[in-house]
C-alpha cells in the first residue's frame, strides 16, 4: 500500500483571513511584475534618460545653473562679435538632443538577453520614449532660458533679449526635431529620389540614411555588432569632438574653457557620455563583458597610487623661516607702535582694532566679502591701518586674499600714499572685476575631461588636477586686471618689505581630513598659547612656499567640486586638507582667539591696566554670505534662515538610518552659529558688526564659481539699503565710520 503524502489544508479558523489577504497578495504581485516590466522597458535608454534629466535639473532647477545661462547671455550681449560660445552652444545642444534620441532609439533595436514583454504599452515606450527624451532636452533648454530671463527688467534687448532669443531658438529646434523624428523615413526617401541622378551623392545618402522595409524595422532584432555599425558615424563625430576638447582642456582648461563656456561644456560632456556609454553598453553586450563594472574596479584600484591632487608649492620660495615669523602678540605690538606714531586727537577717544571674519560660500562669498571690504576702504581710506587681521573660510578666504593683495599692490604702486590723502585709488571696482570672471568653466572643463580620465589612468598627472585649473584661473584673472603675478607668487611675499605701510594679517582656515583639526595658512606664527588645537600650514611646508592662489584654495576645497588637497612632505603623503567650512564656516573661531590675545595684553604682568591697550576697542566685522529669506527677522535664524521650517522637522521614516547622517551634516552649521554667537558675546553686541545678504527679487544669489552681472549688481545694491531685518548693512557701515572718526584724519608717517 502506497504512502499518502499529508495534505496541507488551511484550518477553518484561518480561512477568512486568507480570503481577506488574497486580493492584497494579488495586487502586490501585479505591482511587482508591472514595476519589473517598466524597469526592463526603460533599461535600454537609461543613459539617455538619466543624463538628460541630470542636465535639465542643473540648468533649470539649480540657482547656479540658471546663473550660468545669465552669464552666457551677458557675455554675448557685451560682445556680440564673439561667436565661439554661440557655436559651441549650438553644437552641444544638437549633439545632446540628437544623441540622446538616437542612442536611446538604437538601443531598443538591439536584441537583449532579457527580452521585453510583447505588450502594446512596451511597444509605445520603444517608439515614443526616445523621441520624448530628445524633445525634453531641447524644450528644457527653452524653459531654462525663459526662467533665467526673469530678473531682467527689459527682455527685448540686452542679456534678457539674448535669453529670450535663445529660448525661441530652442523652441524652434524642438519643433523641427519632433517633425524630423516623425517624418525622417519619408524625408530620406524623398531626398534620395531627388538626388538619384547624382550617383555619388545618392550613394552617400543611402549609406547614411538607408530606409529598410517596415517588416525589418522590428525592435530587438539586431545584434550589438550591427547596432555599432549603424551608429558609428554619430559615435565617431561625437567622440572626435570629445577628444578635441579633451586635448585643449588637458593643455590649459583655464585658457580654453572660457571660450567654450560653462553651459556648452556641460552639454558637450553630456552628449559624449551618452555616446560613449551607449557604445560601451553595446560592446559589453557583444563581448558579454561588464564594461562599467570593470571601469569602476579600475578606478578604485588605481586610486591607491594615482592621486594627482598634491597641493602646489614653490620650492624654497618662503621669504622667512617659520620660527622667525612674528606670532599674534608680536604683530599686535607692531600694530601698537604704528598707532602711537599718530596720537589720539582727544583724551577720551580710543583706538579701533578691527578683525574681519569672512564666511565661506564659493564665489558668492568671495565677491561679497571683497565688495564689503573694498567699499569700507574706499569710503574710509584709513580703515586698513586699523584692520589687524582677516579670518576667512572657503570663498571668504578668496575675497579676503584679493582685498589684502590689492592693499599690498596699492602700497607698491604708490609708496608715498597716506590714508588721509585725497584721490585714494579705489579697490572695490578692481576686486569686482577680478572676481566677476567665469571660474566655473575651467573647473568643470578640468573635472569632466582630464581629471575624469585620471581616475582610470594608473599614473598621476599633476597637470590634470582640477584644483590646479581653478587656482590658475584666479591667477589669470588677477593678472588681467591687476597687471602683475602677485596671486601666483609666494603667499608670504605679500608682507615682504612692508615696513612703511601696515598690511593686515591673513588667516585662511582649512580642515585636516584625518584629524578634523583646523589647518590655517597665515603670515603669522601660530603658537599653542594663542591658538587652541590648530595646525600651522606654514610650519608644515617648511622651506617650500604656497602660491597665494594655492593657499586660498587650501581653505576653499569645496565638497567634490574641488578635491581634497594632498599634503606631501619629503615625498611622503602626510594627510589631506579640505574646505575650512567642515570645521566651522563662519571664520569667527580664529577671530575670537585674536580677541583673547588682545584681552591678555590689556593687563600687565603686575596686574595693572596697560595704558595703551586700555584705549583699544576690538571690533569684529562678520561678513555672512548665506542669503536669507526676508521673512526671518531674527539674526539667529537668519544665517541658517529659511531652512528652519523644513530642516528642523524630525525624520519619520528610517530615523535609525538617517539620524546619524543628519546630525553630522547639521552640526557643521551649528558649529558656525555657535562660534559666531560666542564671538558676538565676547566682543559685545555693539562691537560685533554684521554684513549679510537677503533674497530679493527673481534672481537668487547662487553658490558656485560664476556670478552673472544681474546678481553682482543685486549684491552691490544691498550694501546701500536695508532689504530685510536680519542685516542692517547701511547701519554697519555707519558704525565702522563712527569708530574710525575717533582717530585723527592725519595718516601715520
Amino acid at each position: 500500500m502506497a504512502n499518502k503524502s499529508p495534505s496541507c489544508s488551511t484550518p477553518a479558523w484561518l480561512q477568512p483571513v486568507v480570503r481577506l489577504l488574497n486580493p492584497l497578495a494579488r495586487l502586490l504581485v501585479f505591482l511587482w511584475r508591472w514595476t519589473r516590466d517598466i524597469g526592463r522597458a526603460l533599461k535600454p535608454c537609461r543613459l539617455s534618460l538619466l543624463l538628460v534629466a541630470a542636465g535639465l535639473a542643473f540648468l533649470f532647477l539649480s540657482d547656479q545653473g540658471l546663473d550660468t545661462l545669465r552669464d552666457f547671455a551677458e557675455r554675448r550681449a557685451a560682445n556680440p562679435h564673439a561667436w565661439s560660445q554661440i557655436l559651441f552652444f549650438l553644437l552641444g545642444g544638437f549633439l545632446w538632443a540628437f544623441g540622446s534620441w538616437y542612442w536611446a532609439r538604437l538601443m531598443y533595436y538591439v536584441r537583449l538577453d532579457d527580452a521585453l514583454p510583447k505588450k502594446p504599452w512596451v511597444r509605445w515606450i520603444q517608439t515614443w520614449l526616445p523621441r520624448l527624451i530628445g524633445l525634453a532636452a531641447v524644450l528644457g533648454l527653452a524653459l531654462a532660458f525663459c526662467r533665467a530671463a526673469a530678473p531682467y527688467p527689459d527682455t527685448s534687448k540686452g542679456p534678457g533679449g539674448v535669453l529670450i532669443t535663445f529660448a525661441l531658438i530652442s523652441l524652434a529646434g524642438a519643433l523641427l526635431f519632433f517633425i524630423f523624428t516623425l517624418t525622417r523615413r519619408a524625408l530620406s526617401k524623398r531626398i534620395a529620389k531627388q538626388l538619384a541622378r547624382f550617383s555619388l551623392t545618392a550613394t552617400l545618402v543611402r549609406s547614411l540614411a538607408e530606409v529598410k522595409p517596415a517588416k525589418q524595422q522590428q525592435y530587438g532584432n539586431k545584434n550589438a555588432c550591427e547596432a555599432l555599425r549603424a551608429g558609428w558615424p554619430l559615435l565617431g563625430f561625437t567622440l572626435a569632438v570629445a577628444i578635441g576638447l579633451f586635448g585643449f582642456f588637458a593643455v590649459s582648461p583655464e585658457r580654453f574653457a572660457p571660450a567654450v563656456g560653462s553651459t556648452p561644456i556641460l552639454l558637450l560632456a553630456g552628449a559624449g557620455w551618452i555616446a560613449f556609454g551607449s557604445a560601451a553598453d553595446l560592446f559589453g553586450m557583444r563581448a558579454r563583458f561588464p564594461v562599467f563594472t570593470t571601469l569602476l574596479i579600475i578606478a578604485v584600484v588605481f586610486s591607491f597610487w594615482n592621486d594627482n591632487h598634491a597641493v602646489r608649492v614653490l620650492s624654497k620660495a618662503q621669504t622667512q623661516k617659520w620660527d622667525d615669523r612674528p606670532n599674534v602678540e608680536k604683530a599686535l605690538s607692531d600694530w601698537k607702535d604704528r598707532q602711537l606714531r599718530r596720537p589720539l586727537p582727544r583724551s577720551g577717544d580710543k583706538y579701533p582694532l578691527f578683525v574681519v571674519a569672512a564666511e565661506g560660500g564659493g564665489i558668492r562669498a568671495a565677491y561679497w566679502a571683497a565688495t564689503v571690504l573694498g567699499t569700507i576702504q574706499d569710503s574710509n581710506p584709513c580703515f586698513a591701518d586699523q584692520l589687524f587681521a582677516l579670518s576667512g573660510v572657503s570663498g571668504g578666504s578668496l575675497g579676503s586674499a584679493v582685498f589684502t593683495a590689492l592693499l599690498a599692490d596699492q602700497h607698491y604702486r604708490s609708496p608715498n600714499f597716506r590714508c588721509g590723502d585725497r584721490d585714494a585709488p579705489r579697490l572695490t571696482d578692481k576686486a569686482q572685476e577680478i572676481l566677476g570672471e567665469d571660474f566655473l568653466a575651467p573647473a568643470i572643463a578640468a573635472t569632466l575631461y582630464p581629471d575624469l580620465f585620471q581616475r582610470v589612468w594608473f599614473r598621476p598627472i599633476p597637470h590634470f588636477d582640477r584644483a590646479r585649473a581653478l587656482e590658475i584661473s584666479w591667477e589669470q584673472a588677477w593678472k588681467q586686471y591687476a597687471g602683475n603675478d602677485r596671486f601666483a607668487q609666494a603667499f608670504d611675499k605679500l608682507w615682504f618689505g612692508q615696513t612703511d605701510h601696515w598690511l593686515p594679517a591673513l588667516f585662511l582656515n582649512s580642515t585636516v581630513v584625518e584629524t578634523g583639526k583646523r589647518l590655517i595658512v597665515s603670515n603669522l606664527r601660530l603658537t599653542n598659547d594663542e591658538f587652541n588645537d590648530v595646525e600651522d600650514a606654514q610650519q608644515f611646508f617648511d622651506k617650500d612656499a604656497l602660491p597665494l592662489s594655492a593657499a586660498v584654495h587650501l581653505s576653499a576645497r569645496f565638497t567634490y567640486v574641488s578635491p581634497a588637497g594632498t599634503l606631501t612632505k619629503n615625498g611622503e603623503v602626510r594627510g589631506r586638507a579640505v574646505d575650512g567650512g567642515y570645521f566651522e564656516n563662519s571664520g569667527t573661531t580664529a577671530a575670537l582667539e585674536i580677541l583673547k590675545t588682545v584681552d591678555q595684553l590689556r593687563v600687565r604682568v603686575d596686574g595693572t591696566p596697560d595704558p595703551f591697550w586700555s584705549k583699544v576697542e576690538s571690533i569684529v566685522i562678520h561678513i555672512s554670505n548665506e542669503p536669507v529669506d526676508p521673512e526671518y527677522s531674527d539674526t539667529h535664524l537668519a544665517t541658517e534662515g529659511q531652512k528652519k521650517d523644513k530642516a528642523s522637522r524630525p525624520t519619520a521614516c528610517c530615523n535609525e538610518v538617517w539620524s546619524p547622517l543628519r546630525t553630522l551634516l547639521a552640526t557643521r552649521g551649528a558649529r558656525g552659529v555657535y562660534a559666531r554667537e560666542t564671538t558676538r558675546w565676547h566682543a559685545g553686541h555693539d562691537h560685533f558688526l554684521q554684513f549679510g545678504l537677503c533674497q530679493n527679487g527673481a534672481a537668487k544669489i547662487p553658490l558656485g564659481w560664476v556670478l552673472s552681472d544681474v546678481v553682482q549688481k543685486e549684491m552691490s545694491t544691498q550694501l546701500d539699503r536695508k532689504i530685510c531685518d536680519a542685516f542692517d548693512n547701511p547701519g554697519s557701515f555707519k558704525a565702522v565710520k563712527d569708530y574710525l572718526a575717533k582717530r585723527s584724519a592725519r595718516s601715520a608717517p
